[in-house]
């Protein structure tokens, strides 16, 4: 039996240093971490297939969330029965709730009662991507057809478009988009972003 973690963030600029230690305290080794830069809207990234092809029945493979799988909900469904078929171990750090478990369960209920807390979490992930496109391309919008904006500095206060818009950035930079496209997309400066940031409190996952 082999402990496997996978790790992903949603681009080349985010940090997966938080989920590499969240996997050491597990016991993961770092040769059996596999990471990827890129979207959760498919399967497709060459550390996921790669891991796919490594494990063995009786193997177990952590994530830190649900959400790290995919962000489609099919996929999440689909990926989940493929370990599952093969033997293979799921724990979620954050959601224990989906662990597989470790021995056949024969209770057609709690065989139920797992399938439907999959497919609602399964729903949320891939709701929550779709909630963050569109605030995105609202955000973008605005961002185009106010022109005044280019070379002022925002103050991203509450209230109207400019709510939208600081909420638009918020949501950019959690979902994983870089510093510097959200500077050319919103047409605000680097300092303005960090400091929206800080006075939110917010930190990218």
């Amino acid at each position: 039996m082999t402990f496997y973690a996978y790790i992903r963030v949603s681009s080349v600029d985010q940090n997966e240093e938080r989920q590499v230690k969240t996997m050491k305290d597990k016991g993961v080794l770092k040769e059996h971490m596999y990471i990827d830069k890129a979207s959760g809207k498919n399967t497709d990234r060459p550390k996921y297939q790669l891991l796919k092809e490594a494990v063995q029945e009786g193997d177990i493979i952590i994530f830190d969330s649900i959400t790290r799988l995919s962000r489609n909900y099919y996929d999440i469904k689909d990926e989940y029965e493929f370990f599952i078929k093969r033997g293979v171990f799921l724990e979620f750090v954050q959601e224990p709730i989906l662990n597989t478990p470790k021995e056949k369960v024969d209770d057609i209920v709690q065989v139920a009662l797992a399938d439907v807390i999959l497919s609602l979490l399964s729903a949320f992930a891939q709701k929550e991507r779709e909630d963050i496109k569109q605030r995105q391309a609202e955000g973008i919008a605005i961002a185009k057809a106010k022109g005044k904006f280019k070379g002022r500095k925002t103050k991203l206060v509450e209230g109207g478009e400019e709510e939208v818009r600081r909420n638009a950035i918020l949501e950019a930079y959690q979902s994983g988009t870089s510093i510097a496209d959200i500077r050319k997309t919103y047409r605000v400066g680097t300092g303005t972003i960090y400091r929206l940031l800080e006075r939110e409190g917010i930190k990218r996952k």
